[in-house]
């Protein structure tokens, strides 16, 4: 039986696309639906490439660590500004520009 899997897996390899033509539809699959197709390719994909599963896994994980931060932060208690050295440094060089 493991014979015929590393065979099964040897032979995809060689049928699937390789990383960079999937890859997109990874983080694609967090923000919407995939069809049946992409979702196929997606499969046969992460089944021979553990370097594709393991970015899969970082991704998914990363989306909801960001998820979690997102509801924890109250919007209206940040104070996003510059500071006055930034807003002086942009000013004088806007006005060099001109």
């Amino acid at each position: 039986m493991g014979k015929l899997k590393t065979k099964l897996k040897q032979w995809l390899v060689s049928k699937t696309e390789d990383c960079k033509s999937v890859s997109p539809l990874f983080s694609y699959q967090i923000d919407r639906q995939l069809s049946f197709t992409e979702k196929l390719r997606v499969r046969l994909h992460l089944f021979t490439c553990g370097a594709c599963l393991n970015y899969v896994s970082n991704l998914k994980f990363m989306h909801e660590v960001f998820e979690v931060q997102k509801n924890c932060i109250n919007p209206d208690s940040l104070e996003i500004s510059l500071s006055p050295d930034a807003k002086s440094r942009i000013t004088e060089k806007l006005k060099a520009r001109q």
